[in-house]
């Protein structure tokens, strides 16, 4: 008979996705904010989820239905169909934030479930888990959040059958104010008000404006990354979703911000400078737009980080 194992517990970033005109296809993880999950190999195959904890009850406690639990779940079923795990979720972003909260869940579970069953399973195959479970959680098994998430820094997709990940130079010098007001935005919702027919020449400027992108970070070039980051297609869809979010933008870009956009489906906001004092003075902005149309919220200054890991050794 098989004992439990001690705990593996792993940490998984919060991300942000899209960056202007990378749609569902670009994304990148930042270091401080993020999830925990704790795994443990236990006698009867299967998932239980035992414990979340840091959702204010919100979250669902079905393992069909919690994204951590799916992603776990994905996983035994492909590669360890005869074992088990009980997981715990502990979660460190809020809900509904555009921060890859729902991503970051599946990739903590896959990273602690991959270490706690010894399974040495590729990235790739973690991210597809975890996309598994985002298509559970938001109707789309949509990549740009859980790509960066575990592997972390910033990460284009270029093909999904099969899972293509490349990593991109990240800039030295550069700094994320990001800022959630106080207001949900669901990813259903989001992706709603989406346009349902996109011109050519829309699309052209669009695609232009990635390849510029990418461009820029292999330069380091932070000026014409700043150029770079602009949405005519989604971002106006949605900055109806989100109180002052055009005001909050104005003010940013008029402080000197690199560039200001919404952060996945929102309503975080997040924007890029050049060095920590330029990115703190535009938290100070956004908290202050955002207070002043009664949506007041949290935010902080990051820079992009590593993917998820295993943080801890075997605890028992």
């Amino acid at each position: 008979m098989i004992t439990p194992r001690p705990w593996i517990e792993a940490f998984a970033p919060a991300t942000v996705s899209n960056l202007g005109p990378g749609f569902d296809c670009l994304g990148l993880a930042v270091c401080r904010a993020g999830d925990r999950v704790r795994a443990r190999r236990r006698d009867e195959p299967g998932v239980v989820l035992s414990l979340v904890e840091g959702d204010g009850g919100k979250l669902p406690r079905e393992v069909e239905r919690n994204t951590a639990a799916v992603a776990a779940a994905w996983l035994l079923r492909r590669h360890a169909p005869d074992r088990g795990v009980e997981l715990q979720l502990h979660k460190g972003l809020p809900l509904g934030s555009g921060l890859g909260s729902s991503g970051a869940s599946a990739c903590a579970a896959a990273v602690a479930v991959n270490a706690a069953l010894e399974l040495s399973l590729p990235e790739t195959t973690l991210v597809e888990a975890a996309r598994h479970a985002e298509g559970v959680a938001c109707g789309t098994p949509h990549p740009d959040n859980v790509a960066p998430c575990i592997v972390g820094g910033i990460v284009l997709i270029p093909a999904l059958d099969p899972l293509r990940l490349v990593s991109l130079p990240v800039p030295e010098s550069l700094w994320l104010a990001l800022y959630t007001p106080g207001v949900s935005v669901a990813t259903a919702d989001a992706r709603a008000v989406l346009p349902r027919q996109v011109t050519l020449p829309d699309t052209v400027t669009q695609a232009a404006r990635l390849g510029l992108l990418v461009h820029a970070l292999h330069l380091g070039d932070l000026a014409l990354l700043g150029e770079a980051v602009v949405d005519d297609i989604v971002e106006p869809a949605r900055a109806g979703l989100i109180p002052g979010y055009l005001e909050a933008k104005a003010a940013c870009v008029e402080a000197g911000a690199l560039a200001c956009s919404i952060s996945g489906a929102g309503p975080t906001t997040f924007a890029l400078a050049a060095d920590e004092g330029r990115a703190r003075a535009l938290l100070e902005i956004l908290d202050e737009a955002y207070t002043g149309v009664g949506v007041a919220g949290q935010g902080m200054v990051d820079r992009v980080g590593p993917g998820a890991r295993v943080t801890s050794p075997a605890l028992h």
